[in-house]
């Protein structure tokens, strides 16, 4: 403070740094990245309106072409010291500003969502034990939910995902209690931090684009695809679950395959899965895109990278968790993951319109099997007659 006072330089320049790449790699543990002497220079610090200054305007390639090989004039199109939700770049504060409006609107509704459902079913939950109301009559059935292949699809994007946030975050809170003991151990734990993250991320890319090649080439995949696509209904239900949670009526929707619940996280995985693609692309290689985009639009793709992540994240912990694991009709974990299927009670309960069509496509087999049946006998019978 007392030498931005002295220097006349504004109070925020430190902070800006340390919320940069440079800065949280450096404390992050990094002993590679660039820090204030590789910019402004030791015992040469001079003002950026100096013509000898290696942050004047003219000389800025230059000094940046030093830790970033062929920089070009784009690098120098940007504020270097900026922070996202100050308004210093009004383009950066409106993208900043924007996702925490989004993250605040969209986890504060599922929050809400669920807890209305936590309720409802804690209620019910704690009925049934009383002896209330009584478990429904079914059979000891199971019933597919996911295949081997779409088991293996969830595995790897469960590990890819998780490896990602943890790293990710790593870099963006270096300092914090879960960080700090693995940094200080080595200072190769942050070379291994990004590897990790960087593996990680091509493991996302991968699966997504099998999960690409599954629904529209694979026949259970395309009704899979067929069955996630949002119809009419699934906005008569997010208003029906919400009557019926919140007691206004009794009657709860009848689910299908998929319901609403099931819909919004797939789509939302699908474009939160291209943003963060794209925009991790664009802050691995950096020198080139910062010279195709300039310092500014990197900075842009790093602010929707970083608060894409967080949207995720909680999305994932609010949203999924709660439905297969924290949902009182599921705790502690829905194993369909795992093992793929599910108990005719399940399906009774969370999918009752996908449970009566099976039943009905079953009836419809055994009918034409039958049928058959009878149709060879007579054939039998009529044959006898005939050599008879």
């Amino acid at each position: 403070m007392k030498l931005t006072e002295k220097f006349g330089l504004a109070s925020d320049r430190f902070q800006s740094f340390a919320d940069s790449y440079h800065g949280l790699a450096g404390e992050a543990g990094s002993v590679q990245v660039a820090n204030c002497a590789s910019c402004h220079g030791v015992h040469d610090i001079k003002p950026s309106n100096d013509s000898t200054s290696r942050i004047h305007p003219k000389n800025l390639v230059r000094t940046c072409g030093t830790c970033h090989p062929g920089a070009n004039e784009n690098f120098t199109k940007g504020s270097v010291h900026v922070i996202a939700t100050s308004g210093q770049d009004e383009l950066l504060y409106v993208v900043a500003t924007g996702y925490i409006v989004l993250i605040v609107i969209t986890i504060g509704g599922m929050f809400f969502h669920n807890l209305l459902d936590f309720i409802k079913k804690s209620k019910r939950q704690l009925m049934l034990r009383r002896g209330l109301i009584k478990h429904h009559q079914v059979g000891q059935r199971l019933y597919l939910r996911m295949s081997l292949s779409e088991r293996t699809q969830h595995g790897l994007l469960l590990v890819s995902f998780t490896t990602l946030v943890l790293t990710g975050f790593a870099l963006k809170f270096p300092d914090a209690w879960w960080v700090a003991p693995i940094r200080d151990i080595s200072p190769v734990m942050f070379e291994l931090r990004g590897i990790l993250h960087r593996v990680a991320g091509v493991v996302m890319v991968v699966a997504s684009l099998y999960h690409v090649y599954y629904i529209f080439f694979v026949p259970r995949g395309k009704q899979l695809l067929r069955d996630m696509l949002p119809e009419r209904s699934d906005v008569s239900e997010v208003v029906g679950m919400l009557k019926y949670n919140l007691g206004i009526s009794t009657n709860k929707p009848a689910f299908g395959r998929f319901s609403y619940i099931e819909k919004a996280e797939y789509w939302a995985l699908i474009w939160g899965t291209i943003v963060m693609a794209a925009t991790g692309f664009v802050l691995w290689f950096d020198n080139t895109f910062i010279g195709l985009l300039t310092k500014l639009g990197w900075d842009v793709a790093r602010t929707i990278h970083y608060y894409e992540a967080w949207l995720a994240t909680l999305a994932i912990i609010v949203w999924h968790f709660y439905f297969v694991i924290f949902n009182p009709d599921t705790y502690p974990l829905n194993l369909a993951f795992w093992k793929g299927t599910l108990t005719e009670e399940e399906m009774l309960e969370e999918h009752p319109r996908e449970l009566d069509q099976l039943r009905q496509q079953e009836l419809a087999e055994m009918k034409s099997e039958a049928g058959l049946d009878e149709e060879k006998v007579a054939k039998e019978v009529l044959k006898g007659k005939q050599q008879g």
